[in-house]
């Protein structure tokens, strides 16, 4: 009885249209690594004698969603949305004394707007109907400020030179009204693959953009995984 169930299987999988890999509209989640580095900074204010340092970190994870529609004759239109996010270490000091190391979170929400345009299609043995594809678009970004010295002299209620104390609700309302909105462009390539109706992609993306006064570069990269559905 296996044996007959093996091969009624066997000749399902064998009739479907594996190698459409072309739905017209699919939605699902995205993760992925964002491939940057955040140098350590330091901040002096000779009036106060005060310092703040904040230490490194690199490749953010992201997660976040996507949808695409396929009704246009050679090109798919995609827009995903995803949240980045990192932790690091800061200290502050001055001559009545110092603060840290203090572990902080910095991230940021980004929307990206893709014309995508199929390279060339393929079959794959298991995987079934895949293509290579490349596209690129716009984007749009809203990240929170790194610990600085105006965002401390914010918690220390304006002077830099009294004893330091951090309040944590001032540090959630300096983040939200100092919040650093930036836009560019992007470039993608990568693989994606349709077994029935589950969807799956791996794209290299490179953001384009004035970047520096946030991720010490104008430009970074990430790679990105999607598991779906498309229809």
């Amino acid at each position: 009885m296996k044996q007959y169930k093996a091969l009624t299987i066997g000749i399902i999988l064998a009739v479907l249209p594996f190698n459409s890999a072309s739905a017209i509209v699919g939605f699902g989640i995205q993760g992925g690594q964002s491939l940057f580095s955040v140098g350590a900074r330091t901040a002096e204010n000779s009036d106060a004698f005060a310092t703040m340092e904040t230490r490194p970190f690199e490749n953010s994870l992201n997660l976040g969603i996507y949808a695409y529609l396929d009704i246009i004759p050679f090109i798919d239109l995609e827009v995903d949305a995803n949240i980045i996010f990192d932790k690091y270490d800061f200290l502050f000091s001055n001559p009545l004394g110092a603060l840290g190391p203090f572990s902080a979170y910095w991230g940021g929400v980004s929307i990206y707007y893709t014309a995508r345009k199929k390279i060339v299609g393929f079959e794959l043995p298991i995987l079934g109907g895949a293509q290579l594809f490349a596209g690129g678009g716009l984007n749009t970004h809203s990240f929170a400020p790194l610990m600085n010295l105006s965002l401390v002299k914010s918690l220390m209620g304006g002077d830099l030179s009294a004893e330091p104390a951090f309040n944590e609700d001032k540090l959630i309302d300096y983040i939200k009204d100092n919040k650093i909105d930036k836009s560019g462009f992007h470039i993608q390539g990568g693989l994606k693959f349709q077994v029935l109706t589950f969807d799956a992609f791996l794209f290299y993306r490179q953001t384009i953009g004035d970047f520096e006064d946030v991720l010490d570069a104008k430009t970074y990269g990430s790679m990105n995984l999607r598991l779906g559905l498309g229809f």
